[in-house]
């Protein structure tokens, strides 16, 4: 375990220190002058890549990826369950460019904050429900009608490796507005990049892709549901897989 720790040091004293605070002020001074699309790659798409990298390579932390074969290029909202910081940046690398649903209070952040506001997020105040799910219609339909990706994380808050917890259908009105597909994705980040916690564990984060959901025939509520049923499904499959062929996981993770 000491080893977990030291990688996580590294990481977080390389990454999230020097290169994110240069990288942020760099882009804060000379990014606006790019245009849009070319603003994400050059911003969001290189400081994604360094941070892949970095789990990878210092933590310890792989992945591997699914149902890839689903993606056909057309943008949708991007619903997927929410564990830990991972899959912030990671997604960032397979639906390019998006967007996210995120806090208001993020953009507030040194740096970091005020660089991402740049890539104009859909910022909402979650106190206010009624606001936000007009900011995310507002400003989410003209994205998807862009062909810029939408990513919402419909549980709200991180929520444990081995749980889902109840899905909102701001995601799947947003959907249904633009007459956009809803993408569901399953992950398990929060096996190896645990939540409230500084230490980080070497392992295979594994991503499913799984086939869009058209919503020509369906409510917004219909379609969150069979969103939700489908990454219920995705995770049970992933900790039944992973049980069978490591069935002490956490022991093996301490050498």
């Amino acid at each position: 375990m000491w080893l977990a720790y030291l990688r996580t040091f590294i990481f977080y004293a390389c990454f999230y220190g020097p290169f994110t605070i240069a990288w942020a002020s760099f882009c804060g001074v000379f990014a606006f002058l790019l245009p849009y699309r070319l603003r994400y790659h050059f911003v969001i798409g290189t400081w994604a890549k360094v941070a892949v990298w970095g789990t990878r390579w210092i933590l310890g932390i792989k992945y591997r990826v699914t149902g890839l074969e689903h993606l056909d290029g057309t943008a949708g909202v991007v619903v997927s369950n929410h564990q830990s910081a991972w899959e912030t940046f990671f997604l960032q690398r397979l639906f390019r460019p998006q967007t996210q649903v995120v806090k208001k209070s993020l953009l507030r952040i040194p740096f970091f904050g005020w660089t991402f506001s740049l890539l104009r997020p859909i910022a909402i105040d979650r106190a206010d429900r009624k606001a936000s799910m007009t900011q995310i219609m507002e400003q989410g339909v003209p994205k998807l009608r862009d062909g810029v990706f939408v990513l919402i994380f419909p549980e709200g808050t991180r929520a444990k490796p081995h749980a889902l917890l109840p899905f909102r259908r701001g995601g799947a009105v947003l959907a249904k507005a633009a007459n956009a597909p809803i993408i569901p994705v399953t992950h398990n980040s929060g096996d190896f990049w645990l939540n409230k916690r500084f230490v980080k564990l070497p392992g295979t984060i594994d991503v499913i892709i799984h086939p869009p959901i058209q919503m020509d025939e369906l409510r917004a509520d219909e379609a969150m549901k069979a969103a939700e049923r489908v990454i219920g499904e995705g995770l049970a499959r992933i900790h039944g897989e992973r049980a069978a062929v490591e069935p002490d996981r956490s022991a093996a993770a301490v050498g």
